[in-house]
């Protein structure tokens, strides 16, 4: 894409929760995790080729380094310029080494036309909630600065709650300290996020909320437990215009890849 035109429409391509293995077999609750994302990507470039993809964590089941390769690769193959950031599943330092070899991103802001991307690691090692340390709170700061004229917000874990007990109590634990920041900003467009592995989206003013589904498997909407949903395979279309406006849609893939446990207690 030609960032020196501030004019143009930016198309985006979320994916989230890939969780890849070292072995390109491996599963997630009998779904073939890289196959399945690897058929997000086709169809979703087939539908409208993106200018940006983000991926917003839980990456690679393993932390392996052959799995953040693969990662790498697959995303090359799209001949779209990409970022990523961790979830509480990656190796951070293992992800950041491995893709940033590879030119992909794995913090900080992008600037494309006159849109600047947030990405903010909101991963605690060796936990499953979500925090923003100080360390990434002042990345948003920085990123806030320098006049921008819009942002959008990109981090793992949800800052709201979504109406799913299990998941509300893995969330973001310091959620108010983040919208502190900018639910008075109204350069900030919108936050979206992971983790949740379903579409949800909400409004907290001005501001879009939206949660991505999981380019494997995805979770039972609205459960005070862990339960699996038998949606397909998904992730979010994201239009982003010079004005400002911003327009999101999320899609899923038409038919379940063969080998889902829909009855499992957890993984």
């Amino acid at each position: 894409m030609d960032t020196s035109n501030p004019g143009a429409e930016l198309h985006l391509l979320q994916i989230s929760d890939c969780h890849l293995y070292a072995d390109p077999k491996g599963t997630l609750l009998g779904l073939n995790t890289l196959d399945s994302m690897r058929q997000v990507l086709e169809d979703a470039c087939y539908r409208q080729h993106p200018d940006f993809i983000v991926v917003t964590g839980d990456l690679v089941h393993d932390g392996s380094r052959t799995g953040y390769q693969s990662l790498a690769r697959t995303l090359k193959k799209t001949k779209s310029p990409s970022a990523a950031i961790p979830g509480n599943h990656d190796h951070a330092l293992t992800m950041q080494n491995t893709l940033e070899k590879h030119g992909i991103p794995t913090g900080g802001h992008i600037d494309l036309g006159n849109w600047r991307l947030v990405l903010l690691n909101s991963q605690v090692p060796g936990k499953e909630h979500g925090h923003l340390s100080d360390h990434e709170l002042a990345t948003l700061d920085h990123a806030l600065d320098g006049n921008p004229e819009h942002l959008l917000i990109f981090l793992h874990h949800q800052p709201v709650p979504i109406g799913s007990r299990w998941l509300d109590n893995i969330g973001l634990d310091n959620g108010k300290e983040l919208l502190s920041r900018i639910q008075d900003d109204s350069r900030v467009k919108g936050i979206c996020w992971g983790h949740v592995h379903q579409s949800w989206e909400g409004r907290l003013g001005h501001l879009k909320l939206m949660a991505t589904p999981s380019t494997c498997i995805q979770f039972t909407p609205g459960q005070p437990g862990f339960g699996v949903d038998t949606a397909p395979p998904g992730w979010r279309d994201i239009s982003l215009g010079a004005d400002g406006s911003l327009s999101s849609t999320t899609h899923h893939l038409q038919h379940m890849p063969r080998g889902l446990i829909a009855d499992s207690a957890g993984y």
